[in-house]
């Protein structure tokens, strides 16, 4: 029996239908497949690079970026000293070149009296001690180690408790004569001296015709190291030596202390009567004598200290000497007063032995720690300690 036509016609549209779907189907499959087979490998390379350098990109923002330094620090770092060819004097606890501080320090006993006027050279001088002799004179003993000047004076004779100065620093004592005291004790303590008038003379000393004797000799840099050489004393610092002075790595205030800020310094009835005035600007102590300014002739410049050190002793007129020469009691222990920045504290000092440097004691019983730069020190009669004042009637 014949099926009727409309059903004929449904099915054959299905199967056009079912078949149509299938090719369709099949062609994106191949297309799919012949996507992936024709990559080549220069495109896979590029694939793996872009997903290498997404990497990349991600490690780099996780470093940490130091900046360049700027002009300005680069200017300030090209500022700090370090000290090359240098080293630290040991008198005053500041940088030098190595071979001034490599050099034994050198005294020099220099005439104080009022003919005297103005000394030549001393301005250079890293210490000066001054004390008391014959007649109630002083007469200052100057070291040096960071020198040059042409004319220093003028020079004067050797007294022998001025060895202890020199035997503090390891320095040699140069002089112009001496007391006979000097002379045996220069032989009895092996100390190393270079007198002027002992042969010497044209050598070590020069004589200023402007001045009459005995305030006109003078020495100078060049001719002492001439002269040092001729006699072959040792010129370096010596081994293992025990430095007098400790310096403080920062600037110190005395806290505790009190006002000195006008020092005197009444030796004796002689007329030299020297003080100090100090400089809260610079906080220097400024010197004077004879009533005014204690000056060096060849700077011009009135003398100043960082640190004064008044040392008390007991002093006397050794009993028949017919020039009244004087002694005083140097390896002992006594009292003093420590000065810098405009105060005063008291402190003790020690000495062991002529070969033992002087030690300084705070209140506590801790050695003294300077200020760094020059420093006076004031050996000074104790039986006239109530003649000293630190600030201005």
């Amino acid at each position: 029996m014949n099926k009727p036509r409309h059903l004929v016609m449904l099915k054959a549209l299905m199967v056009v239908i079912l078949l149509t779907m299938v090719v369709v189907t099949g062609c994106k499959k191949d297309k799919a497949q012949t996507n992936t087979e024709n990559l080549s490998p220069e495109t896979n390379e590029s694939n793996e690079s872009e997903e290498h350098e997404k990497d990349n990109e991600t490690d780099i923002d996780d470093t940490i970026v130091v900046d360049e330094p700027t002009q300005e620090e680069l200017e300030a770092e090209a500022l700090i000293d370090t000290h090359e060819g240098e080293a630290i004097n040991t008198l005053t606890g500041l940088w030098i070149s190595e071979e001034a501080a490599n050099r034994r320090p050198t005294g020099i006993m220099i005439n104080n009296h009022s003919l005297a006027m103005p000394q030549s050279g001393i301005a250079q001088a890293d210490i000066i001690y001054e004390t008391v002799v014959e007649g109630g004179i002083t007469r200052l003993f100057a070291l040096f180690r960071d020198f040059d000047s042409e004319k220093i004076g003028p020079v004067r004779s050797a007294r022998h408790y001025y060895l202890d100065f020199s035997f503090d620093h390891d320095a040699i004592y140069n002089h112009y004569g001496k007391s006979t005291y000097a002379k045996k004790k220069f032989s009895e303590w092996n100390a190393p001296n270079i007198d002027g008038l002992s042969g010497l003379d044209a050598m070590m000393t020069f004589q200023d015709k402007s001045r009459k004797r005995p305030h006109s000799t003078y020495t100078s840099f060049e001719r002492l190291m001439k002269t040092w050489d001729a006699v072959g004393y040792r010129k370096e610092n010596k081994e293992g030596f025990e430095a007098k002075f400790k310096f403080a790595d920062e600037e110190i205030d005395l806290v505790s202390g009190e006002e000195a800020t006008y020092l005197n310094l009444d030796y004796s009835q002689y007329k030299v009567k020297p003080w100090f005035e100090y400089n809260a600007d610079d906080k220097l102590y400024y010197r004077f004598q004879f009533g005014k300014e204690h000056i060096d002739r060849e700077t011009e410049e009135q003398l100043a200290f960082k640190n004064i050190v008044i040392q008390l002793t007991n002093m006397w007129v050794i009993k028949g000497d017919p020039y009244g020469c004087m002694d005083m009691k140097l390896v002992a222990s006594g009292d003093g007063y420590y000065i810098t920045n405009g105060k005063v504290e008291k402190m003790t000092w020690e000495k062991k032995s002529h070969y033992d440097p002087t030690l300084y004691y705070d209140e506590k019983g801790e050695e003294i720690k300077l200020n760094k730069g020059k420093t006076w020190v004031s050996v000074f009669p104790s039986n006239r300690k109530g003649k000293l004042s630190f600030t201005k009637e």
